[in-house]
C-alpha cells in the first residue's frame, strides 16, 4: 500500500488531481494506493496526530498558514515524498529550498494537462526509488500483504511486536501485521532498532524515558513498551538509561 495525502481547500482542485492520480497509478502500479483528501489545516493537524504512513504528499501552500505547517509536516516525515501547489502570490524562494525537500511543482491556474505531467514525474519517481532501494532497505522496512507492497519508512516505526504467531509493526494509531519471527526480524533492521523484550523491538529514536523501576520504555506519543532485565545492560551501554 502507498499513502498518498492531498490538501488542497479547493473541492474542485483536489477532486481533479485525485482523479488525475488515480488514473496514473493504474498505469503505473499493480499495487494498492490509498488517496486522502483533506481540505482544512485544522483536519489536517488532526489527522496526521496519529502519525499515519505518508509516501506522498500533495500540498497547497497558496494559503497563509498553510507554507508556515508545512514546515512541521517536513520534520516529521523527512522521507515523504513532496508535490507543491502554488500560485504567483507566493514567492518561489519561500518554497525551493533545501528543508522543504520539493519534488514536484504545480503552478495555479492549471490545465488537466499541466497536472497530469506534473503528476506522472511525480509518481513515477516514487515507483522507480521504491524499486532501486527494494533490496537495500535503507529507508524503509518493505511487508507484502494480500493487497500488495507496503513500504513503511524506519523514521515512522515506533516498535515492533510479536503476538499470537505474527509481528505487528506500530507506526502510530495503525499498525500492520506480517508472517516472521523476532529473531529474523532482528538480523534485517537498522542500528537504531534494539530488543527490550522477548516480543518488541524498538527505535530508539522514539524513545523519551526509561523507567527502570517500572520496567517499562515510554516512547513518543504515549506509547509505552515493556523492558526485560535482561535487555536493561544493553540499552545501558547505548545510553538510554
Amino acid at each position: 500500500m502507498v499513502s498518498v495525502l492531498i490538501y488542497s481547500k479547493t473541492e474542485q482542485e483536489s477532486a481533479a488531481l485525485k482523479a488525475a492520480a488515480e488514473e496514473l497509478i493504474a498505469k503505473l502500479s499493480e499495487d494498492y494506493w490509498e488517496i486522502r483528501q483533506i481540505r482544512s489545516i485544522r483536519a489536517l493537524q488532526e489527522y496526521l496526530s496519529g502519525s499515519p504512513l505518508l509516501h506522498l504528499l500533495i500540498y497547497d501552500i497558496s494559503e497563509p498558514e498553510a507554507l508556515g505547517f508545512l514546515a512541521g509536516i517536513r520534520k516529521r516525515y523527512p522521507h515523504t515524498r513532496l508535490m507543491v501547489l502554488a500560485d504567483i502570490s507566493v514567492s518561489p524562494m519561500e518554497y525551493i529550498r533545501p528543508d522543504l525537500k520539493v519534488g514536484a511543482l504545480l503552478l495555479k491556474p492549471w490545465t488537466t494537462k499541466q497536472a497530469f505531467d506534473a503528476l506522472y514525474g511525480f509518481l513515477e519517481e516514487y515507483n522507480e526509488s521504491v524499486r532501486e532501494k527494494a533490496g537495500k532497505g535503507r529507508d524503509f522496512y518493505v511487508i507484502e500483504t494480500r493487497e500488495g507492497i507496503i513500504n513503511i519508512p524506519f523514521a515512522q516505526i515506533y516498535f515492533f511486536e510479536s503476538r499470537a504467531k505474527k509481528i505487528y509493526v506500530c507506526t502510530g494509531k495503525e499498525e500492520y501485521g506480517f508472517y516472521s519471527s523476532i529473531e529474523k526480524l532482528q538480523e534485517g533492521l537498522p542500528d537504531n532498532f534494539v530488543r527490550c523484550h522477548r516480543g518488541f523491538i524498538i527505535n530508539i529514536r522514539k524513545i523519551r524515558k526509561i523507567v527502570s523501576s517500572q520496567n517499562m520504555i515510554y516512547l513518543a506519543d504515549g506509547f509505552a513498551v515493556p523492558l526485560s532485565r535482561s535487555y536493561k545492560t544493553a540499552l545501558k551501554e547505548m545510553g538510554r538509561s
